[in-house]
Formats: structure tokens, sequence, C-alpha cells
């Protein structure tokens, strides 16, 4: 499933931010280890607020997005791969036609993602710290595997600002192996959804609530 159906439609497109960059915040809110109500996400697709014609069409956004937000959640619910299939790096060889890969699917795919965790940093930092109450020996293991999933995700969300960090530290070879590096892509969002997991089984009475449409 995706948000493709909304986005033929060029009013609906322009109001929104690219499907890409919105499908990676989705998942971002879905995975978030407290689930954020619809009011705190929705608003996180729309590129301009003003635009919005009526009300059915404000409808048939938020069906689509709400639609989508229970997709991830139910992929997440069975361990399926959560990574899209548009979101590949690719590189031919000899180049990298990927790079400098600011606007291609992954990397805005990533964005919508880092931005939706930024976003519910405070919420992660909450499940964290009672983690860390109850199982105080958990921390560093989590802790190091949160910061290669987090690092991963930023590298790829903007290729050509990982290069420059890497030329920075001496590291001449980090372009060559960048396509090497992203076939670990799938395995650090997979870390990430587990991650956040372990963490939401720390919070109180914490169930997928919100899997109906808001009013």
């Amino acid at each position: 499933m995706n948000l493709l159906l909304i986005y033929q439609s060029p009013e609906i497109a322009d109001m929104l931010h690219s499907r890409y960059y919105v499908e990676g915040a989705i998942f971002g809110a879905a995975v978030t280890p407290e689930i954020p109500m619809p009011d705190v996400w929705l608003p996180w697709a729309i590129k301009n607020h003003g635009q919005m014609q009526n009300n059915q069409q404000a409808d048939s956004i938020t069906d689509a997005l709400f639609d989508y937000f229970k997709y991830c959640l139910q992929q997440m619910k069975d361990n399926a791969q959560c990574l899209p299939s548009y979101a590949v790096f690719e590189d031919d060889g000899d180049g990298l036609v990927d790079f400098p890969g600011s606007n291609s699917p992954l990397s805005q795919w990533l964005q919508g993602l880092l931005m939706a965790h930024s976003s519910m940093e405070s919420v992660w930092q909450h499940a964290w710290q009672l983690m860390q109450e109850k199982a105080p020996e958990q921390a560093p293991v989590l802790a190091k595997k949160l910061k290669h999933s987090l690092g991963m995700f930023s590298t790829f969300a903007d290729n050509a600002l990982a290069m420059e960090q890497a030329k920075k530290r001496g590291q001449a070879d980090f372009e060559r192996k960048l396509p090497l590096i992203a076939l670990s892509l799938p395995e650090a969002l997979n870390t990430y959804v587990s991650i956040s997991g372990e963490l939401a089984s720390y919070l109180p009475n914490q169930f997928e609530t919100f899997v109906q449409k808001p009013v």
C-alpha cells in the first residue's frame, strides 16, 4: 500500500509534501514508542495549509493518510519489511546514480522519517527514561543500536552532506563504500522498529488505540 492514488490529483499533490517524504513521516509517527494522536502527525503531510478547497477534499486526504498510518502499524505488527520497495540506493558500478541524493525516493523517505523522530523526540526520551529505571542494563546496548540506525538514516537522507562530513574525517573511500553500506539499511530499520517496541513495553497502558478515523 502507498499514497500514490491521492497524489494523482494535481490539486492535492500541490498541497502536500512529496509522497515519499509523507510516507516516511507517517511511518515515523507509527513507529514512535507511544503512538501519537492523529492531530500530531496529520499536519506533517501538509505543505500549503491555505489551499484546502472544501471539507470533502480534506476528508479524502485524511482518509488516505490515516489508512496508510494503519497500514504501517500492521506492517510492524506482522514483522514485515518496512522499507518501501522504491527506497533503494542505486549505483552503476562506476559512479553513484543516487549521488548527491537529497531528492531520491530513498532520501526523501528517510528525511520524513527523521523529521518524525525529531518531532517525537520527547516521547522517545520519556520511554527511554522509563526503560533506564526498570532495566538499566539494557541502556548501553540499545543506545548503541539506536545511534547506529539513526546514523544510517542520516547518511542516506543526504548523501552530499554525508560525503562532505566523511572527507573532513579523512574517510577518502567513503563514497566507494556507500553501496555496500546501503545493503544494511533494511536491517537498520528493523532494528529501529525493534527498539521502539522494546521501549514501548516499558510504557503504561500502551496499546494500538488510535486506529479509528478521527472525528
